[in-house]
């Protein structure tokens, strides 16, 4: 990952008084890499797949202290990044034989252009930061070469052509000339990179936002979130989405978010409850809990057709499995080839036995009654 460095003063110009709407929306670039394309189960949904977070660092220069920015470091960032992430069947694990993919995380803040009255450092500071953000797509920037090395490509102050430019995209340049808080997830092939040293980029997600009246830890999990639809995929440009004003709350599904990046990944010795574990109550439909031991446990609900990525917890003769992002969460103790306990979803809670077998439920099945998730 590569960030340009620009050595220049920034005069004392601040920033506008009056917050744009483009400042209030996250901004997205996504792309994918080397043939990289997610695999669809028979109810549509994506294939799991594994990861182990890296840690890029911090970049960018801020002008004054930023609290909200300066006191959050690696580990609040993942587990604010883990919950997304689930939600599009990323899921975290330690066995390093079981991983498909290394995601590094790059986080940092950028200096916007209209801390600066001068034309080329303000066209420095906008090239550099849509080539960070990928807003180097859009049409300010589009064909434009470095500034410092060919410094005739770039128009700035009265040129007609970069007003016109701006006036037509007046929502791209009111977004890139502000301070602005950025992530990037670059996501690599992990096996290559771990057996064979050789590393093989899959997919990168660049998203960003108005560091104006925002708050880097309290806005990262909805920035996250917004960006989350294009983990994995192209977005084929720049995509600008909104982020919900005040803090992020994502209702009864928080006690997912709450949990610290250890209780995303699976533990304990999983080898006593590997296997298809099935049950239902009054309450809830039937559901399959598909037990892995390597990693790779889910969820499934035969009558609604779909499968969630779960996290199994193993602590003796407890056992705790969680669906993140779906707000469900079976709690119970193992005996022989029954778990009776709990089955919490949304605040809805019932009691709740699973069975081993390695007989899944016709589909179809069904009672009056909801299943998880519906």
């Amino acid at each position: 990952m590569c960030c340009a460095a620009i050595s220049a003063s920034i005069s004392a110009a601040g920033p506008f008084s009056v917050i744009s709407d483009s400042e209030k929306l996250t901004a997205v670039s996504s792309s994918a890499h080397n043939g990289y394309v997610r695999t669809r189960m028979a109810d549509g949904s994506f294939r799991p797949e594994t990861y182990a977070f890296g840690e890029g660092g911090v970049t960018g220069v801020l002008t004054i202290s930023d609290p909200t920015f300066d006191n959050v470091g690696f580990l609040p960032i993942a587990r604010m990044l883990a919950v997304p992430l689930a939600t599009q069947s990323y899921l975290p694990t330690r066995d390093p034989n079981a991983t498909d993919l290394l995601i590094m995380v790059y986080w940092g803040t950028t200096t916007g252009g209209v801390n600066t009255s001068d034309g080329f450092l303000r066209d420095q500071l906008n090239y550099a930061n849509a080539h960070l953000l990928g807003f180097n797509l859009e049409g300010p920037f589009r064909g434009m070469r470095d500034p410092i090395s060919d410094p005739s490509e770039v128009f700035f102050g009265p040129s007609f052509r970069q007003t016109m430019l701006n006036t037509v995209y007046g929502d791209v340049m009111a977004a890139i000339e502000v301070d602005r808080y950025w992530v990037i997830l670059e996501a690599y092939d992990f096996q290559s990179a771990w057996k064979h040293k050789k590393l093989k980029l899959l997919w990168e997600t660049r998203f960003s936002l108005s560091a104006r009246r925002h708050d880097f830890e309290r806005d990262l999990p909805a920035m996250a979130q917004s960006a989350s639809l294009y983990f994995g995929r192209d977005s084929f440009g720049l995509v600008l989405k909104p982020v919900p004003e005040g803090r992020v709350d994502v209702g009864e599904a928080k006690v997912v978010e709450d949990q610290a990046a250890d209780d995303m990944v699976s533990s304990g010795d999983l080898s006593g409850v590997a296997g298809d574990w099935r049950g239902r109550s009054s309450n809830f439909r039937p559901v399959i809990f598909h037990i892995r031991e390597a990693g790779g446990s889910t969820l499934e609900s035969p009558t609604n057709h779909v499968v969630w990525p779960a996290v199994v917890k193993v602590s003796g003769s407890d056992v705790k499995i969680m669906v993140p992002g779906r707000g469900v969460i079976f709690s119970g103790t193992l005996r022989g080839s029954h778990m009776s306990g709990s089955l919490t979803q949304y605040g809805k809670r019932s009691s709740f036995t699973l069975s081993r077998s390695p007989a899944a439920i016709p589909v179809g099945q069904s009672d009056s009654a909801d299943a998880p998730g519906k």
